[in-house]
């Protein structure tokens, strides 16, 4: 928005900038338009290479494709954190990064890890996720047993920026 003031007869342009947090639902949308994409698979030589999980990966791809950042490994080099870290509500990368806040329950748009497997948190009892195949939307994370169960230990972050 660019606005006028006359000072003195003298006439000053200055530009005012409002810059807004990336909503939620912005950031779940842009991860359910992957949904069945296979760029985040096991065999895509994709960022890490073949054989490699990629669940961070994604987590990295859509943060930045919304114009939001998620913590390096490395200052010198691409390397986003892992799982690990996005399973953990201590960690110090998400813990000292100010567009990350830990939360006690998800919301839509937000990251969900259990330090094994990272997901957004799409939809009531939903997330969507890159699975050792491709982009999936389910219910990691809401199952009654096994890899996602409810009963497992989750940490939820916020994107605040």
């Amino acid at each position: 928005m660019l606005k006028f003031v006359i000072f003195a007869s003298v006439l000053c342009l200055y530009y005012v900038s409002s810059v807004e947090a990336i909503s939620g639902t912005t950031i779940a949308n842009k991860a359910d338009s992957h949904v069945e994409s296979t760029k985040w698979s096991k065999a895509s030589s994709h960022d890490t290479g073949r054989n490699t999980n990629k669940c961070n990966i994604f987590i990295n791809d859509v943060m930045k494709e919304v114009g939001g950042s998620v913590p390096q490994r490395s200052w010198w080099r691409h390397s986003p954190i892992g799982a690990g870290e996005w399973g953990n509500p201590h960690s110090s990368y998400l813990s000292d990064d100010n567009c990350w806040r830990n939360v006690g329950s998800p919301s839509i748009g937000d990251v969900m890890g259990d330090g094994v497997h990272v997901a957004f948190y799409t939809g009531y009892r939903t997330t969507t996720s890159a699975r050792y195949d491709k982009i999936v939307k389910n219910s990691w994370g809401f199952r009654s047993s096994g890899s996602g169960a409810e009963s497992n230990t989750y940490a939820y972050w916020r994107y605040i920026c």
